[in-house]
């Protein structure tokens, strides 16, 4: 039997999707949506009455956004991003001052773990570094606290000054206790609620891989509450995918090529071009697109990433996957996007990857961080299209549509 989509269910699902501060279309795949007939049943509960709970309870709120947000994490992700950390710690080892950095949306401690032993190892003594990890996942905290990673916490070769850190704990990872002591976990909601950090105390804030999930609104108010918590030489590290530009005029973008980093900016700092309010966090404004997919228009407020793959290694993960072979397929795309974590052509050959292979929320995440770096990506938006239907998603499908042809209609091929 068919079940007929109300308004009513659109109007529930946003404000359900607005109290958790999340953008709304995540809660109509179709993964999400058989995890709530599934929730619901454990509880005891019809849809109608979960639903009810959903925009009364916090805590059931809780519950939905970490099977949302996925925790990717890994021990040194965006190499380049500690390395200016380092930096950064190395010139302040003669200083008496407590050396703090924030981890907002923490995981399970990959981030902060890996922060602690970089500060310790730039030369700042344990007894003058305070590393903070929040997150408002509770199993997540939990392992954290205890100092147990995940096995995909380790991926590739470890930093040197991890190398001693980590010990194998069955098929988990153990940090070693003067590390788990530089560490304070905090289970809280990073955008709505109070959180233990006073203005303008930390040297580093790191919020990662966050924003790309939250709806504008919640991506201002973590956006303005992330850069309040900075020393006025404090640097602010960003996800290659949700960059802070509803922040332009307080931030402005280091020159380290993969570091996703910004710093306050000074009086000298030139102006951004585009302060309008319509520019927020990870869109630009429409533009004119060619009919093929483009991959130079990238937002320009974002610090340019490690160089793309080259043409080579793409045109190999595509022949591996015309034979079929698409787990080696999969492997090689995943390195290289490791390496170059912005190019839109690995993103978008992923996504096809795991399309064909069954694994829906795979493609869709992938996609989802393409249009972020490249609203108007064709091809993406093209891809999303044909997913979306292929799940039934035929009212997220038309909005990405309509994306099309508005960017289609828009005056032709960019001069």
């Amino acid at each position: 039997m068919m079940l007929l989509v109300t308004e009513s269910d659109h109007d529930e699902l946003a404000r359900i999707a607005s109290l958790s501060g999340l953008e709304s279309d995540l809660l109509r795949g179709p993964g999400i949506t058989r995890w709530l007939d599934r929730r619901a049943r454990s509880l005891g509960l019809d849809e109608r009455s979960h639903r009810a709970m959903l925009i009364e309870s916090e805590e059931e709120r809780r519950i939905l956004s970490e099977q949302i947000a996925v925790p990717e994490s890994w021990i040194g992700r965006y190499p380049v991003s500690f390395d200016l950390l380092h930096e950064t710690a190395a010139a302040r080892t003669k200083e008496s001052s407590v050396f703090r950095v924030l981890s907002l949306g923490c995981a399970a401690g990959q981030e902060p773990f890996t922060a602690a032993a970089c500060v310790l190892d730039a030369g700042i003594d344990a007894s003058r570094i305070e590393v903070l990890a929040i997150d408002r996942s509770r199993s997540a905290i939990e392992m954290g606290s205890n100092g147990d990673l995940p096995s995909m916490a380790v991926r590739g070769d470890l930093p040197e000054y991890m190398r001693t850190r980590l010990q194998p704990s069955g098929r988990r990872w153990k940090v070693d206790d003067e590390l788990r002591r530089l560490v304070r976990f905090i289970e809280a909601d990073i955008v709505s609620e109070s959180l233990p950090v006073a203005p303008g105390s930390c040297n580093a804030v790191y919020c990662r891989n966050v924003l790309i999930y939250l709806e504008s609104d919640a991506r201002d108010r973590l956006c303005r509450r992330a850069a309040s918590y900075l020393a006025k030489d404090g640097i602010f590290f960003s996800g290659h995918a949700d960059p802070p530009s509803d922040l332009l005029e307080t931030l402005a973008s280091i020159d380290r090529p993969g570091a996703f980093a910004w710093r306050r900016r000074g009086e000298s700092d030139p102006r951004p071009k585009n302060t309008s309010s319509e520019f927020t966090v990870g869109r630009v404004a429409s533009r004119r697109i060619s009919p093929r997919p483009s991959k130079k228009s990238i937002d320009p407020t974002i610090t340019p990433p490690a160089e793309q793959g080259s043409p080579e290694e793409v045109i190999a993960i595509q022949r591996l996957a015309d034979l079929g072979r698409l787990p080696e397929a999969r492997e090689l795309a995943e390195r290289l996007l490791v390496e170059h974590p912005a190019d839109l052509s690995v993103l978008l050959i992923l996504a096809t990857i795991d399309s064909a292979d069954g694994r829906v929320e795979a493609a869709r995440d992938h996609l989802r961080r393409a249009l972020y770096l490249d609203p108007d990506d064709p091809s993406a938006l093209f891809q999303m299209v044909v997913l979306c239907e292929s799940e039934g998603e035929l009212d997220v499908a038309a909005r990405f549509r309509r994306r099309m042809d508005r960017l289609a209609t828009d005056g032709g091929p960019e001069e």
